[in-house]
């Protein structure tokens, strides 16, 4: 797939890696300009909780009805979400202060 733009110095510079990293709430940093950036915490916060009801009402509905059905659509529905998160915009974040003491 190609590069993601970075949100600091607007160049395509973020892999998809890096991508992936920040649908699972790690901080990556642009090879180009150093910049710190995450995905977007909201729309993070609404796929997780999505992925949560996903995987709690399929699991569930799987086990009361001992139906293989429900175990499929509970792996189809959580396979589309991470892909989802593939697309989530990136945030710039501050860069870390550090202590020099």
């Amino acid at each position: 797939m190609e590069n993601t733009e970075c949100p600091q110095c607007a160049e395509k510079t973020i892999t998809t890696q890096q991508k992936l990293k920040a649908g699972k709430w790690a901080n990556i940093y642009c090879p180009n300009c150093g910049a710190r950036m995450c995905a977007n915490p909201i729309v993070m916060a609404l796929m997780y909780f999505i992925l949560t009801w996903d995987i709690l009402f399929f699991g569930y509905m799987a086990v009361r009805e001992s139906s293989f059905t429900y175990t499929v659509l509970m792996i189809a529905g959580w396979l589309i979400l991470e892909l989802f998160i593939f697309f989530i915009p990136l945030n710039r974040m501050r860069p870390l202060k550090r202590n020099d003491n």
